[in-house]
């Protein structure tokens, strides 16, 4: 389930919301009323070389015949 961030219009504040439906996005500002709107947010990703191996699988269609690349065997 993403987390989005949302800025207020009206004081600048930001909020960070679980959405999981429609109706958990939220409208309002808690401090202000202001009309909050989804904002751009950065993001980090961490891939260790000593973590989960990727086994190739009938779902993964990017692998070629060949073997799949994102294998570390």
């Amino acid at each position: 389930m993403p987390i989005y961030e949302y800025e207020c219009g009206k004081c600048g504040g930001r909020v960070e919301a679980l959405i999981r439906t429609e109706k958990d996005v939220p409208r309002k500002c808690g401090k202000c009323g202001g009309k909050l709107v989804k904002t751009l947010s950065g993001f980090s990703v961490s891939m260790a070389s000593s973590g989960p191996k990727h086994e190739p699988s009938a779902a993964c269609a990017s692998c070629p015949s060949s073997g799949c690349p994102h294998s570390h065997r």
